[in-house]
This record gives C-alpha cells, structure tokens and sequence, in this order.
C-alpha cells in the first residue's frame, strides 16, 4: 500500500513529533540538564532522515549564512524586526492578557535554572550549549524549517495553507512550552507566529531567527542570572 504525499508527511509529523516528547519524556524522569533540546535534536535526527529520502538538504530549508555584505545586513535587520516584535508582545500585550484573564506563569517553570545561579562559567556553558545550540539552532531547524515546511505540505502553498500552517506550527510550538502555563503557551505561540511569518517573508531563511531565538533567550536568562533568579 503506497501512501500518498500528505499521509507520509502526517506520518512524518507525528513520528518526529513523537520522538521528541518521549525523549523529552525520558530526560526529565532522569533529571537531565537541557531535555529539551536533548529531544529537540533526537527529533531533528529523524527528521533528516526523512527529508533525505525526499532529497531535501537543510540547506534548502534555508541553513545558510548570508551570501555577502549587504545579505549580512538584511539578515541582521529581519532580526532586529523579530527581536522588536518579540519584546514588544512579551513585555508589553502579554501581562496586559495575562493580567486580564487572571493568569500567572508558574514559578516552577524557572526552577531548571537555578543551577547555574552563581557560577558565571556554567552559565555561559549553559548560554552556549542549550541555548544556542540547542534553543536557537535547533528549534528554528526542527519547528521552522521541518515542522512550517511540512504543514504547507499538507495545508497547501497559497494564502490560506500558509496561514494554516503558520497556526499549526504555533499552536504546537506554544504546546512544547506548556510548563510556563497559558501565558507561556501564548507568549511562545505569537513568537511562532513571528518567527515563521519573517521566515517565509524572507524565502526561508533561517540565519535571521537563529540570531534572533538566541539573542531574545539570551538577554532574558541573563537578565535572571544577574538579579540571582528574581527577574525572569
């Protein structure tokens, strides 16, 4: 039984997906630092394999740097645009909602952090490793460059298939941060919604969000290391 184009791109979803959260699954039970990009990448590895046998590169969804200066310029503007935009919803619109509704972020959800709190070298450690490579690389790969592509797969490439797909692709990415509460799910969901929109605006380029992804993430953990944990 041969399956066609949109079933094998369900299967490949769902088996990608899956992957990642029992990983997720298993290195929270054993308490490992940075489970989630642990599962992030696991779920990067099986995506790769699918895409190979569609002969599809990485580099085609768009992992490459820019080509020349002005390309270098361009890339740190939409980046400067996601990054705005991003600070913009999550500090301004984001307590107004969450504030409105009643709804709090679980003080639990900054707890995997504490570790670091006090040691400069194991938080740049930390900064490098799981937030850049794990946050910012392997993210942007796995949600934008896998995930967005595979919905428009399935919803279509016009304007209502993006659209879909973009929604999708944020409800699930604010679902993979459920441990911040509803504001956490929002929050990541609308800056989903950013990073696929200038994502797709850009030809798919993945340069701009990783700079991005990693600069925001940046700024907000330091800002919780060097306020020892009161600011997050």
């Amino acid at each position: 039984m041969r399956f066609t184009l949109k079933q094998q791109t369900v299967f490949e979803i769902t088996i990608v997906l899956g992957v990642m959260l029992l990983v997720k699954d298993v290195s929270d039970r054993l308490a490992l630092i940075g489970a989630g990009s642990i599962a992030m990448w696991c779920g990067i590895i099986v995506a790769t394999l699918f895409m190979r046998k569609h002969n599809i590169t990485w580099r085609q969804r768009g992992l490459a740097l820019p080509e020349n200066k002005r390309a270098w310029l361009k890339a740190f503007g939409y980046a400067l645009v996601i990054i705005v935009a991003s600070l913009v919803f999550m500090g301004g619109i984001l307590p107004l909602i969450t504030n409105a509704l009643g709804l709090t972020i679980p003080e639990s959800s900054t707890d995997r952090f504490e570790f670091f709190l006090g040691n400069v070298w194991l938080f740049l450690a930390y900064l490098v490793v799981v937030i850049w490579l794990g946050a910012a690389l392997g993210e942007e790969l796995l949600m934008r460059g896998f995930l967005l592509n595979s919905l428009l797969t399935l919803f279509g490439d016009n304007k209502a298939g993006i659209a879909a797909a973009i929604t999708v692709h944020a409800l699930i990415f604010g679902l993979l941060h459920i441990s911040q509460g509803i504001p956490g799910i929002i929050g990541t969901g609308v800056v989903a919604v950013i990073l696929g929109s200038v994502y797709l605006y850009t030809k798919r380029q993945l340069f701009p969000l990783i700079l991005a992804h990693g600069l925001i993430n940046s700024i907000s953990l330091t800002a919780y290391f060097v306020t020892d944990g009161k600011l997050t």
